[in-house]
């Protein structure tokens, strides 16, 4: 077999040995159960008891919680081995392409915007594709992730990354000598159209390729109708329907004279290819949309989740991004992992799951989806109370310096809270961002009021000092700029003192949240 060798790479035997390192431990952050959702719930008043019921029923039944992880995801691999050693049924990888280029996404705005009704927004550098030490950096990152993944996967279990032609040729090579030669299955084309690539110095790139590799040689592949290709325009034409069912003509002869007989077709379509024509990328237009630029189309997802896992299986994504690898789990009733080094990509995947009601549904797309997301929880890795909580570029240029960015003051929450003996409504009265004046003139020029600062509000009106567990939330999406600023009516059912916390993420992914206590009697 060919190996690939490159400056600084590793033994294998001593990667194997990273699960023997200290690993850091999860710090339990949020737990997201069925809050009241004011887009979706018809009834938005809220009863103690009946969500400490709902709440304890769950527990008793339930003994697993799907996992949205901030942390770099060697640390959460490594962290995983203790409990999740070989199983996990399916890694979904869409690492960085080694490009050299940088990948951005929208921060949206306020509202629609005056009466041409375009939308305010900035673009942000989602993740940096560059490695300074060329591509010896790039391929030790692969390779060192690449074994972790292959140690939490099953026997059963397949893994599929998400490439191009930048380096697939390598990553095949280091597949090759990981999972070994014989667990190669496919090497995938998505073919997309070319969206307007500007070019005549060479042939329009317009396709991905996917490595499909298993674990061993008895992994679990699906014949699903729900993962099979259209017919052709040419066999679709060819196609009736009588009172048996959808058939076409096959002809033929026999002593000269022509035949024809019907066969009638049990499926609607044709098993997959390995070149994959029939899935768009996300457009802007479409509902899918979050403004990240590698965002991956949730069809393309459902297609190998279905192919190569069955029902409450484990769909890990340790580059999740803007979660498409989790809804699509999620709508298809898999369990899921996932986990992303930065905020913004943990908080546009949380946004999505709590709105996913609003998405397709999979196995028939013209239908919504019309469901919440079963319960999951929000961890990071580590001690993530001291992260600088502004990223440095938001600031104008000539305030870029570390010890100012150290030294900032958090924004200041404002709300009133009215109650009518055992039953309380919260208003999001105000937002305060100290720090306002420091900002770029080109962000500063597009918020219009304090509201445009607010990307998600959520209450938690029982928090027991440990995690936040909000019970209602309200938040902005690409395609639904309005938020609600009342929170309830809550109707507690015991006399007694409770902590109420609320929690506001912004724009600029700062997270502020401001405990208070409240006498009911």
């Amino acid at each position: 077999m060919v190996n690939l060798n490159w400056k600084g790479k590793k033994d294998l035997k001593d990667l194997l040995n990273l699960k023997d390192l200290d690993v850091y431990p999860f710090q339990d952050k949020e737990f997201i159960f069925s809050p009241i959702n004011e887009n979706f719930d018809k009834n938005t008043e809220i009863n103690h008891q009946k969500i400490k019921e709902k709440l304890e029923k769950f527990k008793s039944k339930e003994s697993w919680e799907n996992l949205l992880i901030w942390g770099e995801n060697k640390l959460v691999m490594l962290s995983l081995l203790k409990n999740f050693s070989q199983k996990i049924n399916l890694i979904y990888f869409d690492p960085p392409f080694a490009t050299g280029g940088e990948f951005n996404f929208k921060i949206y705005i306020g509202e629609r915007a005056n009466s041409d009704n375009s939308q305010r927004w900035i673009n942000k550098v989602a993740y940096s594709d560059t490695w300074k030490e060329g591509i010896d950096s790039y391929l030790n990152f692969m390779y060192e992730r690449l074994l972790l993944m292959r140690e939490l996967l099953t026997e059963s279990g397949s893994i599929y990354v998400h490439l191009d032609w930048h380096v697939g040729d390598y990553i095949k090579i280091i597949m090759d000598e990981i999972f070994g030669v014989d667990n190669f299955r496919n090497e995938i084309i998505w073919y997309y159209p070319a969206a307007s690539v500007q070019t005549k110095r060479f042939f329009v790139r317009s396709y991905d390729i996917i490595l499909f590799y298993t674990k061993s040689d008895d992994y679990v592949f699906n014949d699903d109708s729900n993962i099979y290709m259209e017919y052709s325009d040419r066999v679709k034409k060819a196609l009736k329907e009588d009172h048996k069912g959808i058939y076409y003509h096959r002809g033929g002869s026999h002593n000269g004279k022509k035949l024809s007989q019907k066969v009638y077709i049990k499926k609607k379509g044709v098993f997959p290819r390995d070149v994959w024509n029939d899935i768009p990328y996300v457009r802007a237009n479409t509902i899918e949309y979050q403004g990240f630029s590698t965002q991956k189309p949730e069809r393309l997802l459902k297609r190998i989740i279905l192919a190569s896992t069955n029902k409450n299986d484990i769909v890990a994504d340790f580059f999740c991004g803007s979660g498409t690898t989790l809804i699509a789990a999620e709508k298809l009733g898999r369990r899921w992992i996932g986990c992303d080094s930065t905020k913004y990509a943990i908080q546009m995947t949380k946004k999505r799951l709590l709105d996913i009601y609003n998405g397709k549904d999979l196995t028939n797309w013209k239908e919504p989806y019309n469901k919440k997301a079963i319960p999951f929880k929000i961890c990071s890795i580590g001690d993530s109370e001291n992260e600088v909580f502004l990223l440095i570029e938001f600031l104008a240029k000539e305030n870029q310096n570390k010890d100012l960015l150290n030294n900032l003051e958090k924004p200041n929450i404002e709300v009133e809270i009215h109650q009518q003996k055992k039953q309380i409504i919260l208003e999001f009265t105000g937002y305060d961002v100290p720090f306002f004046e420091l900002l770029s003139n080109d962000f500063k020029g597009k918020i219009q009021k304090w509201t445009d600062w607010i990307d998600y509000w959520a209450v938690d009106f029982d928090y027991q000092n440990d995690i936040f567990n909000p019970l209602w939330v309200s938040y902005k999406t690409p395609k639904d700029r309005k938020i609600k600023l009342a929170a309830g009516p809550y109707e507690y059912d015991e006399v007694k003192t409770y902590k109420i916390r609320i929690m506001a993420v912004d724009i600029l992914g700062i997270e502020t949240a401001h405990t208070y206590e409240m006498n009911i009697n």
